[in-house]
């Protein structure tokens, strides 16, 4: 029984340091800008979040989930995003990452964004896969008067080519992987060229 205690004691622990976490809001959201190439113009503010005690934000993310509270680590992080917003200028449109599951709960989303003094984007996360496409679309409908929406970083974890497809989002983000070094690479030009012609051809904004 040794090891068994042993490994619940320690899921205890780490439960009740996420929620220590989310109970003394140790992280604050930081906004990367979202330039238009051609002129410059800053466009919109993606939020992140890092946390008090320096972990990257997918490890702390994905042991909360694991956890059973990433929905409720997610939820604390989006609202600390959006009451932050309003010290952005008020011309740009602010991105928020947003998990399947929490998308799935479209109810529970839009009340979390009633505070938004700005447009939204959702980003669908790369980090986790999706089971059943239908039903997260319908949700995303639901959200429709609420936000806009975005695939993170495709190319990278879950965020393949067919959620773009399925969820037909107004946004493609790109994965720093196939941008990295573009200009020396004929594969990553090809990649991004077939990507910009399915854009232009389906009225998507690729970032």
């Amino acid at each position: 029984l040794a090891p068994a205690l042993s490994s619940r004691r320690q899921e205890a622990e780490s439960k009740r340091a996420i929620r220590r976490v989310i109970l003394r809001h140790a992280f604050a959201p930081v906004f990367q800008p979202i330039v238009h190439l051609e002129d410059g113009t800053v466009l919109g503010f993606e939020a992140l979040t890092r946390f008090d005690d320096g972990t990257r934000p997918d490890i702390r993310f994905a042991e909360a989930d694991a956890l059973g509270l990433g929905i409720e680590l997610e939820e604390s992080c989006l609202q600390a995003a959006i009451e932050a917003a309003p010290a952005l200028p008020v011309s740009a449109w602010l991105s928020l990452n947003v998990s399947p599951d929490l998308l799935l709960d479209a109810a529970r989303l839009d009340e979390r964004l009633r505070a938004r003094d700005r447009p939204v984007v959702l980003e669908v996360t790369e980090h986790v896969p999706v089971e059943e496409y239908a039903t997260l679309r319908d949700s995303m409908d639901r959200l429709v008067a609420t936000a806009r929406f975005a695939i993170d970083d495709v190319g990278a974890g879950f965020a393949s080519f067919r959620h773009i497809v399925e969820l037909r989002p107004e946004y493609v983000k790109l994965d720093l992987a196939l941008v990295r070094s573009i200009e020396a690479d004929a594969m990553r030009q090809a990649v991004v060229t077939g990507l910009r012609y399915f854009a232009d051809r389906t009225h998507c904004t690729l970032i």
